[in-house]
């Protein structure tokens, strides 16, 4: 019960204990980079990890008992596993399905007050231990009249009170920050998170969404979505089809039920790139207690509360970027960026163009496994002699929940196969995206311009044969499938310069905060680095050799 009266804190001290918690995290690490210069290497590596597990639990156990929006920032913290200290990702993986339930008296209350009647008058049976917590609310097996097993998801008494406290709370936290990091705009990101919150407590919306996600996957019988019990269904309270499966981090379980792990890994990754690219809406919330496993592979989806549409215009931006990464035009890719919104017109950009096509020549030849081995503070070290003036990075609204998918997704994936080829399971869709729904014109455009690239490749590639021939890796016995070979050969160059891209990317985020110990802003510079990832899933347009 001690739970339950910590969790309704009246909304000033609630405030002020998340705030005390942002502040003890942040001055943690501040302490750590000041101690950085006068300790041994291995010394403060030591140390370091000690923090990260103190300031962990410590953000485990105030998201427990505080639950509402501290859970929300610890599940996507957990799925991060792609760049965050092992420390964070394996105590915060608890709140994937390890939060504590609320008092069932008190759920019960919010059930007749939705419904109107008593569980056992609705319901056949009903199940008063919950099977998931949530930030929002908990879900409790049942069964109907009628036989049918369902899930019904109920909302925590109070939670609007709850939600909003933390949202105050966070306005404070970014006062905090922006005083600290003024290049910043923080602002945008406090909007689109109030927003989408609001959304998240409506669960009329939430199974509208679920049932236009089953409508765009129809077709696909690897791609299972519970049916939503209208009847049984209010603002408060959700009654869905209920559904079993292994959680998708639970990678022991999945390899005892002899699931193909990489199989797996490219069905999810395919099943995103459907919702981004010709859906246009997408799954918000990936974070492993979302999303299931079962034989075949199969993918369970569940809890819609948080889902996006991308524009057409989002898309375009996306597209025209990736053409000029193909060509390695530095200055196209900052106009992409001014056009999707990062950046102002107004800031003077050509440091960033000088960035772009350093790091384009310095990082030609760079393979997806070499790129985790980088050294960052060298990078970082460089980019500070060759940048001068520094425009002001910006984060247009509708990329806030984008981001934080991509980030979950990411982390999910490079679990399941660290080498998956992202790029070959984005192509077919990234094609489609581009010629679907065109006239007959603007088709003959749209092949032109790719066939215009081609073009402009061919030097270039060249000059990558040329460069195999004096390392004397080249040789001239030609046959049908040494030509394909050689295609193969040009497409992997292709690759390499899209994971070049990502290195760009991440280092401008990453010069705001050097690697000195300030680990609470590394987590804002990486969380940034995901908004871009979808640009190499757009950019790749070229067919990949058979």
């Amino acid at each position: 019960m001690a739970n339950n009266m910590r969790y309704y804190l009246h909304p000033k001290r609630r405030i002020i204990k998340i705030i005390i918690l942002a502040l003890k995290i942040f001055l943690s690490y501040k302490v750590l980079g000041f101690k950085k210069p006068f300790s041994r290497e291995e010394s403060f590596r030591q140390k370091q990890k000690k923090l990260h597990q103190k300031n962990a639990e410590m953000l485990f156990e105030s998201a427990t008992n505080l639950k509402g929006v501290l859970i929300k920032i610890g599940q996507f913290l957990s799925a991060r596993v792609d760049f965050l200290p092992d420390e964070y990702t394996e105590v915060l993986s608890k709140l994937q399905d390890q939060i504590p339930p609320a008092d069932f008296n008190i759920i019960k209350n919010r059930l007749i007050e939705e419904l109107g009647e008593e569980p056992s008058i609705i319901f056949k049976s009903f199940n008063e231990e919950p099977i998931a917590a949530a930030s929002l609310g908990q879900v409790h097996e049942a069964v109907l009249k009628n036989n049918d097993r369902v899930a019904v998801k109920i909302q925590y008494p109070k939670i609007e009170d709850v939600v909003k406290a933390d949202l105050k709370a966070l306005k404070w936290i970014i006062k905090f920050l922006k005083r600290q990091f003024k290049d910043i705009n923080f602002d945008v990101l406090i909007e689109e998170f109030s927003r989408i919150l609001q959304d998240e407590l409506n669960y009329i919306h939430e199974g509208r969404n679920a049932e236009i996600f089953y409508d765009n996957f129809s077709d696909n019988k690897d791609i299972i979505v519970p049916k939503i019990y209208w009847e049984y269904t209010t603002l408060k309270v959700l009654t869905l089809q209920f559904v079993e499966g292994i959680k998708i981090s639970n990678i022991e379980e999945i390899e005892k039920a002899n699931i193909d792990k990489k199989e797996l890994a490219t069905l999810l990754l395919s099943s995103y790139m459907k919702q981004f690219l010709i859906n246009c809406f997408f799954h918000g919330d990936p974070h492993p207690g979302n999303i299931f496993v079962q034989k075949g592979p199969k993918l369970v989806f569940v809890d819609f509360g948080l889902m996006q549409r991308i524009p057409s215009h989002m898309r375009e931006g996306l597209l025209n970027t990736g053409l000029s990464i193909i060509k390695r035009d530095a200055a196209g890719i900052v106009q992409g960026l001014i056009d999707l919104g990062f950046l102002s017109r107004k800031d003077d950009i050509r440091g960033i163009e000088r960035v772009v096509g350093y790091f384009m020549e310095k990082y030609r030849d760079i393979t997806p496994r070499e790129f985790k081995n980088i050294n960052i503070n060298e990078i970082s070290n460089e980019i500070r002699d060759l940048l001068r003036t520094y425009p002001s990075v910006q984060i247009p609204n509708n990329f806030i929940l984008f981001a934080r998918t991509m980030g979950m997704l990411n982390g999910i994936s490079s679990k399941l196969d660290p080498d998956l080829n992202i790029i070959e399971i984005a192509t077919p869709y990234a094609k489609r995206f581009a010629y679907e729904g065109k006239g007959w014109v603007e088709g003959t455009i749209a092949k032109g311009k790719e066939l215009g690239i081609s073009l402009t490749n061919i030097p270039r590639q060249l000059e990558d044969i040329l460069r195999i021939s004096n390392r004397g890796d080249f040789h001239m016995h030609i046959t049908s499938k040494d030509i394909n070979n050689i295609l193969s050969n040009i497409h992997s160059v292709l690759h390499r310069f899209l994971v070049l891209f990502t290195i760009i990317i991440f280092m401008l985020a990453y010069i705001f905060f050097q690697n000195n110990g300030r680990f609470f802003e590394t987590i804002l510079a990486g969380a940034a680095t995901t908004i871009f990832t979808i640009i190499l899933i757009c950019s790749f347009l070229k067919n990949k050799p058979s």
